[in-house]
């Protein structure tokens, strides 16, 4: 389901962060670049025409002053070009991920600005825009508030990258005080606070809010007991159980004998699933008497109409009945053992550090752990705490995080250990 407009709470964006870009070199400190243009105002478009945006994983990415607003501001080093005043740009380049759920269909996407000298750009790279798309409301010049709406170039579904592109012209200032991302109305900000903020609106996937305020997401393989993402059976699988197609007995005269007919499985007669990573998969049966081939007719192997065949999302033990039929129905049948079975640990990760340290004077608050099991999906609810921390007393203190899960599987326990110090009495 697809939510118009829904507010900005259920996207989230990695830090600002800062470059300055791959004009600095040896020989040109400051990265000057000369203007292919005569521009006329600050922040004028010709002027980006020299400015190159450095690759998202470029290792001259630093954190801005201010991850959530960016808070840049230095002296002009424009001072010191040949030309100190629309000749030459010192360009200053800010990114930041934004994670769009793909249940948000975008309806409005701007960067608002305050304090910004001289002018910036602003390019969305994107699956649809892989090198970057700028049009003419991407610009601000010196002094403006903001970009035009630029939600119909957002991919909801997706990580959207936006580079803002900061050029200096003039010896004056240098300055980038605020560009705040808002998604269909609302401040998209650099951090989580809850998990229903990472919400991307897939029942097959967990999405936690990290202790960094930065969103993860686990795929899952079961959910509620159910296969998050069954496939269908090929067009081969389902002619293979057609009676339509199954082999024909000869037509020479020979003599019909119930005890004739042998019924043989493919594959072991009982089989074992590790739940939520195997899958289930039908060899199915072959018979014959003396007359030739016999038909099998298959129950509940899935593939059939008399039964949904065994779920490897829920531990149980399956039965798949295949029955040979004569042309004088007689009858033999044999049953496949199917049993699905939770025989790994689930997996248990601390959220946050396994050392913190806290002013002593106030409630210590745990970022606690999460869990995933192959088989019963997320199950951080279950993780159990053992331990207290007095955060008005100092200390060293342990808290032990373990679980269980429904199959009697049990993690290794974890342990974080909070040092409370610096009592302000």
């Amino acid at each position: 389901m697809v939510l118009c407009g829904l507010p900005a709470f259920a996207q989230t964006r990695t830090p600002w962060q800062m470059h300055n870009g791959l004009e600095v070199s040896a020989t040109n400190p400051n990265g000057f670049k000369k203007f292919t243009c005569n521009p006329t105002q600050h922040g004028q478009i010709c002027e980006y025409d020299v400015a190159t945006i450095p690759p998202q994983s470029d290792s001259g990415w630093a954190i801005a002053p201010n991850g959530e607003t960016i808070g840049f501001s230095i002296p002009s080093r424009v001072c010191q070009a040949p030309i100190a005043c629309l000749g030459y740009g010192d360009f200053t380049y800010f990114q930041t991920l934004v994670d769009v759920p793909a249940n948000v269909a975008v309806t409005q996407f701007t960067i608002a600005f305050s304090g910004m000298d001289d002018g910036s750009r602003v390019t969305i790279f994107n699956s649809q825009y892989p090198a970057g798309l700028v049009i003419p409301g991407s610009y601000v010049y010196f002094g403006g508030s903001g970009t035009t709406n630029l939600g119909p170039y957002v991919k909801s579904g997706e990580i959207n990258r936006v580079v803002v592109t900061q050029v200096d012209d003039c010896c004056s200032e240098n300055n980038l005080d605020s560009a705040i991302v808002v998604l269909n109305g609302e401040p998209v900000g650099a951090d989580c606070h809850s998990d229903l903020e990472c919400d991307d609106g897939n029942a097959c996937t967990a999405d936690i809010c990290q202790s960094d305020g930065s969103c993860v997401s686990h795929t899952l393989a079961c959910v509620g007991g159910e296969l998050c993402n069954p496939q269908p059976p090929t067009l081969s699988a389902l002619a293979s159980y057609s009676s339509s197609n199954a082999s024909q007995q000869s037509s020479s005269t020979c003599e019909i004998v119930p005890s004739n007919i042998a019924i043989t499985l493919n594959g072991p007669q009982h089989l074992l699933l590790e739940c939520g990573v195997d899958s289930w998969v039908d060899q199915g049966a072959q018979a014959s008497d003396a007359c030739g081939a016999v038909e099998v007719i298959t129950h509940n192997s899935g593939h059939d109409a008399y039964g949904p065949g065994p779920n490897t999302c829920s531990e149980g033990t399956y039965s798949v009945q295949y029955r040979a039929l004569d042309a004088q129905n007689n009858e033999v049948q044999i049953v496949r053992s199917v049993q699905v079975e939770d025989t790994l640990v689930p997996a248990l990760t601390l959220k946050g550090s396994a050392h913190e340290y806290h002013k002593c004077g106030s409630q210590w608050v745990d970022p606690g752990a999460e869990s995933f099991d192959e088989c019963y999906g997320n199950i951080s609810a279950e993780v159990k705490t053992t331990g207290y921390v007095n955060g008005w007393v100092p200390g060293l203190y342990t808290v032990t995080y373990s679980v269980t899960d429904s199959g009697g599987n049990s993690a290794t326990p974890l342990t974080r250990t909070v040092e409370v110090a610096n009592c302000p009495w």
